[in-house]
């Protein structure tokens, strides 16, 4: 009898286990929506000619992504652990009070991910490079480094998380007017329309709602010097209808609602010129808004209402979608470009550009250079400086011209953190600025002191020119390029 039951309960046991793999065939797992990635492959058996010794992670890593009722599961252990264990789950922060925070903002909150003083003046420097292009063909520029939400409702983290007094954001502040570079202060924005009593950034959300997104756009288009409609007066009522991303991080199968300012507003007509599309204007807009990210990295709008001319280039993140219909209002013409790289080859004339990121995304400024022509300089000469050694210089043709770029020694010092490159030939010299940024992404891997430029397609060089790379007082051989019209 005995071994009858032990029978029993071990043919149940690997029943229950069966269970998922059995219904994976008829029951569709939508989570991977949620978390905005793609699901794990099914691994190979053999990985170059031998056996893949990672099966195992492989196979489960596939398995959970697509065993049924992953939602339900996710749902109530994170529920178990963020509610009743006030533990870190699926990335997301249980804070205070119903407050959610992701994972990432720890880092910064803390300043456990300081940069070092050379980085944060390199991010200073290549923003002061965009400046001057785009006030030097007529636009304006202002840069809107957008706060984390433990930057401004850091009392709602966990009680053993203690906020550092300084960290990247509030030293790239000091550096950015030490540089002179118009910005706007976002965090102190936010910060003075939370002492008035509003709440701008959502409880169960990453982002500002649209409250505190009207504040930032006013901050921004006093920044860039436009005259602009405020709506600051607009009637608003409060809905709980959002559906914030943290909470569907945490409760992937329904969770609790959020509230949103909904403006009444009667915006002009407007079409987007690019992509073309049939669909009706407000419903792509919306689409846009909403947190699906379909196919929002590049698009431009038209305002026939606005005969001015005026037109827009905004470089964003995810906290853009709110600052829309704002933009699209107030520019004859506005392009949105999702991405950390900006491109000033392409821009015209007369064109603003608001350059918008996350606190949390700061360290990507170190990593991808701008596309822009090189501005030149005069007066920068190398002779009579400290030779500095070898420079590790490379070069790469583009679809927009030569790229130089490289690296200075390891122990070399940046000084004040400009780059210029001097090229010589046969009596001629041309001294370009570089953005002193290390370019990961062409030099593989990561490191600190780079450099890259690219050269205008007018220069009046062409063939072999000798490259000195001049950097903190000090001259450093670069080599030898060839330069093709």
């Amino acid at each position: 009898m005995k071994k009858g039951f032990k029978l029993f309960f071990i043919l149940v046991f690997f029943l229950i286990c069966a269970v998922p793999l059995l219904l994976m065939s008829f029951v569709k797992n939508d989570t991977m929506k949620l978390e905005k990635r793609a699901q794990n492959p099914f691994p190979a058996y053999l990985e170059n000619g031998r056996l893949n010794v990672d099966f195992s992670d492989g196979f489960e890593a596939w398995l959970s992504d697509r065993i049924p009722f992953r939602a339900q599961l996710l749902t109530a252990a994170n529920w178990l652990r963020g509610e009743l264990l006030h533990a870190e789950s699926s990335n997301v922060i249980v804070g205070r009070d119903g407050w959610l925070f992701f994972n990432s903002e720890r880092d910064d909150f803390l300043n456990a991910n300081a940069m070092s003083d050379d980085q944060i003046r390199s991010i200073a420097v290549t923003l002061s490079l965009l400046e001057e292009n785009v006030t030097g063909r007529g636009g304006s520029f202002t840069f809107v480094p957008m706060p984390n939400k433990a930057s401004v409702y850091g009392e709602y983290m966990p009680a053993d998380s203690q906020g550092a007094r300084e960290n990247n954001l509030t030293r790239l502040t000091a550096a950015l007017q030490d540089c002179g570079v118009r910005f706007v202060d976002m965090k102190q924005v936010m910060l003075d329309a939370k002492a008035e009593g509003r709440q701008v950034y959502h409880r169960r959300d990453s982002h500002w709602n649209y409250l505190g997104a009207l504040i930032g756009y006013n901050a921004i288009m006093d920044s860039l010097g436009r005259e602009h409609e405020t709506w600051l007066d607009a009637p608003y009522r409060v809905e709980k209808t959002w559906r914030g991303d943290l909470d569907k991080l945490l409760y992937p199968a329904g969770g609790v609602m959020d509230d949103q300012y909904v403006f009444d507003i009667d915006f002009s007509d407007f079409r987007f010129t690019y992509p073309m599309s049939m669909r009706d204007p407000g419903s792509q807009l919306e689409n846009y808004m909403s947190d699906r990210e379909d196919q929002d990295m590049n698009f431009t709008t038209k305002n026939p209402a606005r005969g001015d001319g005026s037109s827009l280039l905004m470089v964003r993140d995810s906290f853009g979608r709110a600052l829309l219909p704002f933009f699209i209002e107030s520019y004859r013409e506005a392009t949105f470009k999702r991405t950390d790289c900006p491109d000033l080859v392409s821009l015209r004339d007369g064109t603003d550009l608001v350059y918008e990121i996350v606190e949390r995304n700061l360290s990507r400024l170190l990593t991808s250079t701008p596309y822009m022509y090189a501005p030149e300089r005069t007066g920068i000469r190398a002779e009579g400086l400290p030779d500095g050694g070898s420079a590790d210089l490379r070069c790469v043709r583009e679809s927009y011209g030569l790229r130089l770029f490289g690296a200075l020694p390891p122990d070399a010092d940046p000084g004040d953190c400009r780059v210029y490159l001097l090229l010589e030939q046969e009596g001629t010299a041309l001294t370009v600025e570089a953005f002193p940024v290390y370019d990961a992404k062409l030099m593989g891997g990561s490191g600190e002191k780079g450099f890259s430029a690219i050269l205008a397609p007018d220069t009046d060089l062409a063939g072999a020119c000798h490259v000195t790379v001049i950097a903190g007082a000090a001259a450093y051989d670069g080599g030898t390029v060839t330069v093709t019209p």
